[in-house]
């Protein structure tokens, strides 16, 4: 797409939003079944709330440099690492929609698969929801799966990917069932008696409904949009950069809703140990808490604007991953500041001091998205 018209594309995202959340005002809409009832905390102080518009940020973003030497067919853009699916490494990666509140999180499966997992804040900054990248590996499920918030916009055009979610606020759904470029499945338009591209396991609203990547892939072809894919991967290298701001082992990030975050750095298990709410946090298809070869903590513009995410009345939280801004990496038990860059054609880019790319350690990497760096201890 065109700078111009994906310019004008994302104002057309913002007007469509805020004529929704005027018409969503007025009509007061039945809130879809599968969202989690969760009180709205009151948010932080900030100027009076203002509709989403999804434009690119104004202020300059300086030149990028050329994208590095193409990598080897077999090697995962996002890990680093060898795929045993190396045919999919040309396909659109799927990104799932994975509920995260403390229910939510006791069921937990498929996330130890992803390439990238990102946490953000949603519904009034009273909690945080997840989106698991899968590309380089395949899980037969992931879950549980739940409904799309404005922040999924901005990721998914980045990566060129697919989005599979359950349902969402009324103005979220119809950006992504008519406004955007990319591929939206919505379980609850698309298969709404769960058995053909999803499946369930109970019936708690919480945890019950699952997905697959093969799912997402079978209704995209299902859909003819099946498309070869090429997006820049991410830099990676396996001994840490050789500057470096400090060493640390523990990192703590203060999301709201009792959804603190610990990363313990473990030397034996090559990665960084989660816990979330005070607690491990497990993965069922492994029984294990989950182990993330990197943490990056990104800090990005949040906005509270007048779209209503649930029947409690907590609003969405827009946040602006699109521009550039402040990161801190923490990999090998180290620690690396710098800026990200990302746009609707490239996904994020770390870059260190000196413009030189921040390299990766290969493996999983979860990212962390922020306020601002006062929320991380470390």
């Amino acid at each position: 797409m065109h700078r111009t018209s994906l310019t004008r594309f994302l104002v057309l995202l913002g007007t469509t939003a805020i004529l929704l959340g005027c018409t969503a005002a007025a009509s007061n809409p039945t809130p879809t079944p599968t969202k989690t009832p969760m009180a709205a905390a009151e948010a932080p102080p900030t100027a009076t709330p203002i509709p989403v518009v999804l434009e690119p940020t104004s202020t300059p973003i300086p030149d990028v440099p050329p994208t590095p030497t193409p990598r080897p067919e077999n090697i995962g853009p996002y890990t680093g690492l060898p795929s045993q699916f190396p045919e999919l490494l040309t396909r659109r990666p799927v990104m799932i929609c994975v509920n995260n509140d403390a229910v939510g999180r006791s069921a937990h499966y498929g996330l130890i698969y992803a390439d990238i997992v990102y946490e953000y804040i949603v519904d009034g900054f009273a909690g945080t929801r997840i989106t698991a990248l899968y590309q380089s590996q395949n899980p037969d499920r992931v879950g549980p799966v739940r409904s799309a918030r404005l922040p999924n916009l901005w990721m998914t055009y980045s990566y060129d990917g697919v989005l599979a979610c359950s349902g969402g606020s009324d103005e979220i759904r119809y950006l992504l069932k008519n406004e955007v470029g990319f591929p939206y499945l919505d379980a609850d338009i698309d298969d709404p008696s769960q058995n053909r591209y999803f499946s369930n396991i109970g019936t708690a609203y919480q945890t019950r409904m699952q997905a697959s990547p093969d799912g997402v892939r079978r209704w995209l072809s299902d859909n003819n949009l099946v498309k070869e894919w090429d997006r820049p991967g991410f830099e990676f290298s396996d001994t840490p950069p050789d500057i470096h701001a400090s060493e640390t082992t523990n990192i703590q990030i203060a999301y709201p809703g009792g959804n603190q975050v610990e990363w313990r750095y473990d030397a034996a298990q090559n990665g960084y140990v989660r816990y979330q709410g005070g607690q491990p946090h497990v993965d069922d298809a492994s029984g294990q808490p989950i182990v993330a070869q990197n943490v990056i903590v990104v800090v990005a513009e949040h906005t509270l604007t007048d779209i209503v995410e649930d029947s409690l009345g907590a609003r969405s939280v827009d946040i602006q991953l699109y521009g550039f801004g402040d990161f801190r990496i923490f990999r090998d038990g180290r620690v690396y500041a710098g800026t990200w860059r990302a746009d609707p054609e490239n996904p994020p880019r770390w870059f260190g001091q000196g413009e030189a790319i921040v390299g990766l350690k290969p493996g999983q990497s979860w990212v962390q998205v922020v306020r601002q760096l006062s929320e991380v201890r470390y």
